[in-house]
């Protein structure tokens, strides 16, 4: 047993409700206090606790779930049922460590996705709305599969934006222009030399307070990149793990263009263009529940999506599972309007291969074997390098 207090047991009495009980109720509350208590005070012996507290993924959890109740108890539910499965094989002491570390994981990539979904305030400096959170938490614990998305997400975003920052960090653009400013870190040589004189650094402090040390600027030589376009395929036979991990990927592509201040259009079809999403700011937890549930379950179509993704202008990423060939007109008009306009398309065809005429028309045509984080690095290294 641990020592816990009256807030803790209100904070337990007033959330329980929102969790799906995989073990004994004395046992999941136990267990919401191991994850979000600051301080553990062992009062009774218990080698369970005991193995767990020892254990390293408990402190990474640890240092997210504490005196959070929102993660806390995401933390209980998803540990609770993997607990629940290792008893049923009477494997927990083995499998112990493996579902800390599955936790551990899981807890990153959800708090990563509620932090983001329920942040207030614009730019870059965010405050996180602990009802909001909690909102979308209950609606995460009783969904499996707007949890399994959410999750997802979070470990898809963090990677997106990782290829994207190493993209910015090792571009080599020829063309500058020096402009007035008090960026330290694009300061012209000129400048780092008046750093060494005494009279000199005073002058540059005096500048520096107004804005007006000389600064470089690379100018990217790509023309304006346009809108985001992605064409995700909800037929029938993409239900399951491939509608998750597609809308985990069109999701996390909708961040990096929202950061270089491009529209971010989603076209949803099956045999027709059901649906399309278009997105000029970030999404809150109400548009992510949406686009979650939305599923059509129809045939496959892919001159429809991508015809009405043509008349946006922008690269084009096309995820489908689907196998169909399109006509020889509509080939020659989709080449004929890329050379125009100078755009991609990027072609990403989960457990088969692209069709001749998807081919054709594509820069890229890949064939997803397996829907992994490594499958989704191979999305982001081709979209975004």
């Amino acid at each position: 047993m641990i020592r816990y207090d009256k807030y803790d047991k209100m904070i337990w009495n007033e959330n329980k409700d929102k969790l799906t009980f995989y073990l004994d109720e004395k046992e999941m509350e136990l267990i919401f206090y191991l994850f979000f208590k600051y301080q553990i005070e062992i009062i009774k012996e218990n080698p369970l606790i005991n193995a767990i507290i020892k254990n390293r993924h408990y402190k990474t959890i640890k240092v997210i779930t504490s005196l959070d109740e929102t993660c806390s108890l995401m933390a209980t539910q998803y540990f609770s049922e993997k607990l629940s499965e290792k008893k049923k094989k009477k494997d927990v002491e083995e499998g112990l460590g493996e579902i800390l570390k599955e936790t551990a994981t899981y807890i990153e990539n959800i708090s990563s996705s509620i932090n983001t979904l329920c942040g207030r305030g614009k730019g870059e400096k965010r405050y996180t709305n602990p009802k909001k959170k909690l909102e979308l938490a209950e609606k995460l614990l009783k969904n499996k599969k707007l949890n399994e998305l959410v999750n997802k997400l979070g470990e898809f975003r963090r990677m997106a934006l990782k290829k994207y920052k190493t993209k910015i960090k090792h571009f080599s653009g020829d063309r500058h222009r020096v402009k007035y400013g008090n960026d330290l870190s694009k300061l012209l040589l000129n400048e780092i030399k008046n750093l060494s004189d005494d009279i000199l650094y005073i002058d540059f402090l005096k500048r520096f307070s107004e804005h007006r040390i000389l600064n470089y600027e690379i100018l990217n030589n790509e023309k304006s990149k346009g809108d985001f376009v992605v064409c995700l395929d909800l037929s029938g036979s993409m239900g399951g793990a491939k509608e998750v991990w597609g809308k985990a990927i069109a999701l996390s592509l909708l961040e990096i263009s929202l950061r270089e201040k491009r529209k971010f259009v989603c076209v949803l079809f099956d045999d027709g263009v059901r649906e399309i999403k278009i997105f000029d700011k970030r999404p809150n937890s109400k548009d992510i529940i949406e686009f979650a549930s939305i599923f059509f379950g129809g045939g496959t179509d892919f001159e429809k999506p991508l015809k009405k993704a043509l008349e946006f202008n922008g690269n084009i990423v096309f995820i489908t599972d689907g196998e169909c060939e399109m006509s020889k007109a509509f080939i020659e008009y989709i080449l004929e309007e890329k050379h125009k306009r100078g755009i991609k398309i990027f072609s990403f065809c989960i457990n088969t291969k692209p069709t001749v005429s998807l081919k054709k028309v594509s820069d890229e045509a890949i064939t997803i074997y397996q829907l992994t984080s490594k499958s989704a690095e191979q999305v982001f290294d081709t979209v975004l390098m």
